[in-house]
């Protein structure tokens, strides 16, 4: 099983110098991991939260400013950017907690030849640097673009690295590897 520390798995492999430039990772998802990676890659969880705000305040206008003849679309207009607004979050956390296998602790491991990560027993998942077409930095973590066109992804937040000496080592493999954060 690979650990934090740069004495995991491979560790004789590293000491022979095959891997010179490895960096390990683990974390325990959250809701927030879920939810930054799908405002990375798909655009309408991005600007969602933009348009709704958008939709709310001119509903707020017509409700305010007009006469009771837009009473109803100005509440209609308060409903639909309620919903559109609490759509996103309320879904990232169903789908979270209702599927078990998207909660348990992610290990991985990256380096020259390929970025691996495994949950549990269950899922080990080991992808050659070429299969993977992009990637973005995010506040909370990393975007992996797994299939062109951003349809799948991978996230590694921030706190996966033991140190920011290993954060700073994974930032470098993607871009030697991949190129250029999007």
């Amino acid at each position: 099983m690979w650990s934090n520390s740069r004495r995991g798995r491979f560790s004789y492999s590293r000491m022979q110098g095959d891997m010179s430039n490895s960096v390990d990772f683990r974390w325990a998802p959250s809701p927030a991991d879920w939810r930054a990676s799908l405002r990375a890659m798909v655009p309408m969880f991005k600007w969602a939260p933009w348009f709704a705000i958008v939709l709310g305040g001119f509903s707020l206008v017509l409700l305010i400013g007009f006469s009771d003849d837009l009473f109803p679309v100005a509440v209609f207009g308060l409903v639909c950017a309620l919903v559109i607004g609490f759509m996103e979050p309320v879904a990232v956390w169903w789908r979270f907690s209702s599927d078990e296998m998207i909660s348990r602790t992610v290990v991985g491991s990256a380096d020259d030849q390929s970025f691996r990560m495994a949950v549990g027993n269950a899922v080990r998942e080991e992808i050659v640097w070429e299969e993977l077409p992009g990637w973005t930095e995010t506040r909370q973590g990393f975007v992996l673009e797994t299939l062109d066109g951003g349809s799948a992804s991978l996230s590694v937040p921030h706190r996966a690295f033991a140190s920011d000496e290993d954060l700073a080592s994974f930032r470098t493999l993607l871009e030697e590897h991949i190129g250029p954060a999007k």
